[in-house]
């Protein structure tokens, strides 16, 4: 079922800090009640793969980042710009703020010390609150539930990762065709073909919806289409949807609950539209699917 916003902890993989991950981890649960956030560190995974995939991967799945900058370990610095980067709300933490780069010196960082861990939870449940409250979508950028309905839906997602230009000329290739014929589309909001699917109906003016997971997931992309008033969003965390789907999540089961067809563009690779590509298989949905 729907999974729990994600917050990927950005810290060095050394054992003295296992205890500090203990409390962000209990910090950042306990932030919104009745909200769950699954908190979790890479040292964490064990699974085969690269693990530079899996750093990018967990950054861009991510609706928050807290990153502890302690010692300006290397990897931290690359992963934490990685994530302002993709503009991810990202909380900074550590011990020796004094010793931070000039950069990170004008962000607002969370000092902590070791022997005083306790001090350093409810800051930082309360910085968690007000991180998401900045980064929510607004009622003003959600799906106009009164609009008369049209005719058809269809549902857009992919691959998050994949060269630009090939996805957009498969963008291009695939939607034209359906373009102007009252069509609302369904889109993902997060990663490199949602993005492109977004930015080309905005373009053309057709009706797009961003569809979220919860109200924190989308990319900045897509969140400056939001603010722009060019396309809407919807939680799908809030949406009804009819019982025994089985969907991998909230969203994909709304998809299928919707959608007359569904289009994935797909890397051959990526083993979540894989799975979708079978789910959606198996409820017998119209599919097109867009190899880039």
């Amino acid at each position: 079922m729907e999974p729990a916003m994600k917050c990927l902890v950005i810290m060095p993989f050394r054992s003295e800090f296992d205890l500090v991950y203990h409390v962000v981890r209990k910090a950042t649960h306990e932030a919104l009640p009745g909200e769950p956030i699954h908190c979790y560190w890479l040292k964490d995974v064990q699974a085969a793969g690269k693990i530079t995939d899996d750093i990018v991967t967990g950054l861009q799945e991510s609706a928050l980042c807290i990153a502890d900058v302690t010692g300006n370990n290397a990897n931290v610095m690359w992963e934490t710009g990685y994530a302002m980067a993709l503009g991810k709300p990202t909380i900074l933490i550590g011990q020796d703020v004094a010793a931070l780069p000039f950069d990170l010196k004008v962000h607002r960082v969370l000092s902590y010390r070791v022997e005083a861990l306790d001090d350093l939870a409810p800051r930082l449940s309360e910085a968690v609150r007000q991180t998401l409250a900045r980064y929510a979508v607004q009622p003003a950028m959600l799906a106009d539930s009164e609009r008369k309905p049209a005719s058809r839906f269809v549902a857009v997602t992919g691959t998050m990762r994949a060269a630009e230009a090939a996805v957009v000329r498969r963008i291009e290739t695939l939607l034209q065709p359906y373009l102007a014929q009252d069509i609302s589309w369904y889109c993902g909001s997060n990663g490199i073909a949602d993005e492109c699917a977004l930015e080309y109906l905005a373009r053309k003016k057709e009706r797009a919806v961003a569809v979220g997971y919860h109200r924190y997931d989308l990319s900045s992309r897509i969140r400056a289409l939001l603010e722009q008033k060019r396309i809407e969003f919807l939680d799908a965390s809030v949406e009804s949807v009819p019982r025994g789907l089985g969907g991998p999540s909230r969203r994909d089961e709304l998809f299928a609950a919707k959608a007359d067809l569904v289009v994935l563009f797909w890397d051959g690779q990526s083993t979540g539209i894989k799975r979708l590509l079978q789910y959606y298989q198996g409820m017998g949905k119209n599919l097109l699917i867009g190899y880039i």
